[in-house]
């Protein structure tokens, strides 16, 4: 009975490595963009992209983008391709960078609604599978 149990803890091992490694695989796919917001800005933003694996991503948000501390948002809000992703009370001023796990698609649309701020900025990246790559022809 031991060595079952031996051996169903070292496949549980074996496949949470494989988990592991899918995830460190991960790559930036999309981005950075940046989404501002000043006084000759839209509080709304429509963006397209494309992933080159469908399946499991992660949207990185960094407040304030490259502008730091004083350009962070304290109100926002984030949909891919119609789901709620982050909601307003999701940021404040304290906030930094947030991350949130999504399912991507083929073709992707994201939607970020930037809430009350005179001039701030998002930095927006989605990490995901990067594209497999070619396959060779075997040659002779």
């Amino acid at each position: 009975m031991k060595r079952f149990k031996g051996i169903a803890v070292l496949s549980s091992l074996l496949l949470l490595g494989v988990v592991s490694a899918a995830e460190a695989e991960m790559s930036t796919i999309y981005g950075p963009v940046y989404i501002t917001k000043g006084e000759h800005h839209n509080k709304e933003t429509k963006l397209n992209f494309t992933a080159p694996v469908p399946g499991s991503g992660i949207i990185v948000v960094k407040n304030g983008g490259d502008s730091g501390k004083k350009s962070r948002v304290s109100s926002a809000e984030i949909e891919l391709n119609g789901q709620d992703v982050a909601k307003e009370k999701d940021f404040n001023k304290k906030t930094e960078v947030l991350e949130f796990n999504v399912t991507l698609q083929a073709e992707n649309e994201m939607e970020v609604k930037v809430g009350s701020c005179k001039e701030c900025e998002l930095e927006i990246s989605v990490k995901g599978e990067p594209a497999p790559p070619p396959v060779r022809p075997l040659t002779r």
